[in-house]
């Protein structure tokens, strides 16, 4: 009996997730079909990390099995394996690895993609003397003088300020005409994005009553949200964030599973 209720007492302690009396994120609808999620990076920085799974699943079950305020999809991944297809640093240790995917290595040495999708911009969490610096920069760029990369969350293109498709083989021009383009990156579609002003952190997801490509898309967080540097997650039918009440995927609440996730824990 006794070992019972001590079981008991420990699931109930392992689940329990603790609420602050003070909300860390602020949601902001500047238009109907796009949700906004503003975050200060200076109170709450150490609470934003991500998170991969083991097998592909949705924000949803992660948001319910886990103590996060919110969950957003957010790297590439190849949805026949499972497999990551962006690098992911969590806590100092590099946890997805794009190497690891020698059939995808393979297959974009053949395509003449290989450095330009390894090189893909990525979200940067980088730490000094136990403080934080949000950054988005490309895989390659070298780390700030001090600094360590304590998360990295690598998804693409980076939008703004400076927008290079085809350097990070997302577009393949031959005379001027698009032959190749991944992940429908000039068409309208559902997308996730991430960006940085100042102290403040925005998540963005441009659901199917709003649909966008990657120039509407930058242009939207630049103009309306006057952000400083822009990074697009996985989008399509991946996009989907769950934050208290509010589900989102990309064909209303329908979720795709994906592979990682920006997380903020409570």
């Amino acid at each position: 009996m006794k070992k019972k209720i001590f079981l008991l007492i420990l699931t109930i302690t392992l689940t329990f997730c603790p609420v602050l009396a003070k909300d860390k994120i602020e949601v902001l609808n500047k238009d109907n079909g796009v949700y906004i999620f503003k975050i200060d990076t200076k109170k709450y920085g150490d609470k934003i990390k991500p998170f991969i799974a083991p097998k592909l699943t949705t924000p949803k079950k992660v948001y319910d099995d886990n103590c996060f305020d919110l969950v957003v999809n957010a790297g590439f991944f190849d949805v026949k394996n499972g497999k990551t297809v962006s690098y992911i640093t969590i806590n100092n240790k590099l946890v997805g690895d794009v190497k690891k995917h020698p059939e995808l290595i393979k297959s974009l040495e053949n395509e003449q993609r290989l450095d330009k999708v390894l090189s893909r911009g990525e979200l940067r969490i980088l730490e000094k003397n136990n403080k934080l610096k949000f950054d988005i920069v490309s895989h390659n760029a070298p780390i700030d003088k001090g600094y360590a990369i304590k998360h990295a969350l690598q998804a693409g293109p980076i939008l703004y300020p400076d927008m290079d498709l085809e350097g990070e083989g997302f577009v393949k021009y031959e005379d001027g005409v698009v032959k190749f383009q991944s992940v429908d990156i000039l068409k309208r579609r559902e997308r996730t994005a991430i960006g940085l002003r100042g102290k403040w952190l925005y998540i963005v997801l441009f659901t199917k009553d709003y649909k966008v490509d990657a120039n509407e898309m930058r242009d939207y967080m630049k103009d309306k949200l006057k952000l400083k540097k822009i990074l697009a997650f996985d989008g399509g039918l991946s996009t989907s964030v769950n934050y208290k009440d509010i589900q989102v995927g990309s064909l209303g609440k329908y979720q795709r599973r994906v592979k990682s996730f920006l997380v903020i824990e409570r």
